[in-house]
């Protein structure tokens, strides 16, 4: 036993001396620098050692993507966060002091800094997120980071209306209603109506065998006829409201209108215009103040007089142009010798996309028409998160453009039938509520989109399709607008002769130009229209007389029986 505990305490000087001898020898590579790790230098780096640091300084990440970070040698508890949220963000944390976190890269590329703070200090790391790759290998790269250029810097032409062309707004002031937020009842009943617009537009399109792209207003056909509507009584008021706004006077129809354009042009990231004047034919027509006066309160609606000839066809459609931003020429070809009035609405939208498409992705690709024919269209590219919806078996997404301030803004959906419908009949399919409930009811989700760019202008007269809709006796001489102008025997009455519509859109990359210009015609009818009318149906035995207009006398006088 002595010789064992022998043999091994001179096992246990021998290692000391080596671990003694190993401490005072320098380290290979600070011998190469002429540097000896001194008890000093040994205690320096011990501690250097157990300090807090952060595993990565920057990391690259697609979208969509995780990766894990520490901090290392945490002794408490540590605080994540991120400096942008919307480029990555710190999707959870681990272990005893929460000194491990997974950062997740959102839809949005570009760069931010995940930081953490332990105890007193903060440390950082870089985090880039570019574009995931879309399915098929095509790279989807992000759209370069230009100035923005104000959407109002937007060059337009005006031109000058001639002298004979008066404008009497002058003459009126406008006191703006209050705002009143669209009731449940408005927003059914203006869906419903815009939906109708467009599957009359479209049967009326196919029936004169033509297969167009279609696009139309309710806003510009609504608010023009809101401003009509405030001249119209009776019947012709009911017919009216029934078919532009069931369940909704046309008080507060007009005071919904107001105030959703009034929002909508209020924005400074957009452009929206609406514009509204009432033109009346010099001499021949008595246009009531407080018809002008109310529709210069809700829609700011302009008054001019003019003679109605050629330089006044000219004038309107000039007013046209220059309230369209220039994409609506030439609304009006004539006005006959019965026009005593022409009612007039503008919309304009101009706005940039808030996520525009990159240029760099557009690519031609085929697009099928609807008779299988295929045609290659450059197609815009995109990958990233999205307002997905459903809406009675089709599949779209919502994109937004630029919205400024609190108010809103604008949003563009597009919706795909599903494929064994055409899109004609799917639209006939559409109900208000479908639509409605498809735009309450959608989720975000990661999109791969490819959508068109395009461009087209379309036009259609709307007086057959409106009277299918309900509005028939403002159509007729039986039109009651005594509300509108007083009688005269000039214009012993007024009923509608015509709905002009006309509109414009293009969609690129970076955002979106649409307008729209309506024009209500109003001509005189044969009879007044001061009390309500009596027919008169000589389908029976009658008497009749020619009379001396002098006296009043019979000329003669004779009794019919039978024919």
């Amino acid at each position: 036993m002595r010789g064992i505990r022998k043999i091994a305490s001179l096992v246990l000087v021998l290692c000391l001396a080596t671990a003694s001898s190993a401490l005072m020898r320098p380290e290979p590579s600070y011998a190469a620098k002429g540097l000896t790790v001194t008890p000093a230098v040994l205690a320096a780096r011990v501690t250097k050692s157990k300090k807090p640091y952060l595993s990565h300084k920057k990391v690259t990440l697609k979208q969509g993507k995780t990766k894990a970070l520490k901090v290392k040698n945490a002794k408490a508890k540590v605080k994540w966060w991120s400096t942008n949220k919307k480029i990555a963000y710190v999707q959870k944390t681990k272990g005893k002091h929460h000194q491990k976190a997974v950062i997740k890269a959102k839809k949005k590329a570009g760069t931010c800094y995940i930081k953490v703070r332990v105890g007193k200090k903060t440390y950082k790391c870089k985090v880039t997120v570019k574009k995931a790759s879309s399915q098929g290998g095509t790279v989807i790269t992000p759209p370069p980071v230009e100035p923005v250029v104000p959407v109002e810097e937007i060059k337009v032409e005006t031109r000058q209306l001639s002298d004979s062309s008066k404008n009497l707004s002058a003459g009126l002031t406008a006191v703006a209603p209050s705002n009143a937020e669209p009731s449940a009842d408005f927003i059914a009943s203006y869906t419903g109506f815009s939906l109708e617009l467009l599957k009359k537009s479209i049967a009326a399109d196919r029936a004169a065998g033509s297969i167009s792209n279609l696009l139309v207003s309710p806003d510009s056909v609504t608010t023009a006829f809101a401003m009509v509507e405030n001249g119209a009584a009776g019947e012709t008021l009911s017919e009216m409201e029934s078919a532009l706004s069931p369940g909704v006077t046309a008080d507060d129809f007009n005071r919904y209108l107001s105030t959703v354009n009034r929002r909508l042009m209020s924005s400074d990231a957009f452009i929206y215009n609406v514009s509204n004047s009432i033109w009346a034919r010099e001499g021949l027509v008595d246009v009531r103040q407080d018809f002008l006066q109310t529709n210069m309160n809700y829609h700011n609606a302009e008054f001019y007089v003019a003679p109605f000839d050629q330089q006044t066809v000219q004038d309107i459609n000039s007013w046209v142009y220059n309230k369209s931003r220039n994409m609506i020429d030439g609304i009006l070809n004539d006005l006959s010798e019965d026009a005593r009035m022409v009612v007039l609405n503008t919309v304009a939208f101009e706005g940039k996309w808030d996520h525009e498409f990159s240029s760099a992705n557009t690519a031609q690709r085929n697009f099928t028409a609807f008779d299988g024919s295929k045609k290659k269209v450059p197609m815009m590219l995109d990958r990233d998160s999205y307002q997905y919806l459903e809406m009675k078996g089709g599949k779209g997404f919502v994109k937004y453009y630029k919205a400024g301030g609190p108010n809103g803004g604008v949003a563009f959906m597009g919706i795909l039938p599903p494929s064994d419908m055409s899109a004609d009949n799917y639209i006939s399919s559409l109900s208000a509520s479908d639509f409605t409930s498809a735009w309450n009811n959608k989720k975000s989700k990661e999109v791969i989109l490819r959508l068109p760019k395009f461009n087209y202008d379309y036009s259609v007269e709307m007086g057959d399709l409106l009277q299918e809709m309900g509005i028939k006796t403002a159509f007729t001489d039986l039109a009651d607008f005594t509300r509108m102008a007083n009688p005269t025997p000039s214009s012993p009455g007024l009923h509608i002769s015509k709905v002009l519509h006309k509109t414009h859109i293009d969609l690129d990359e970076n955002g979106t130009r649409a307008a729209a210009a309506t024009a209500i015609v109003m001509e005189k009818s044969t009879a007044y229209m001061g009390e309500t009318p009596i027919e008169l149906n000589f389908d029976r035995p009658f008497v009749y007389a020619l009379v001396d207009t002098a006296t009043g006398i019979p000329l003669f006088i004779g009794e019919v029986v039978k024919l």
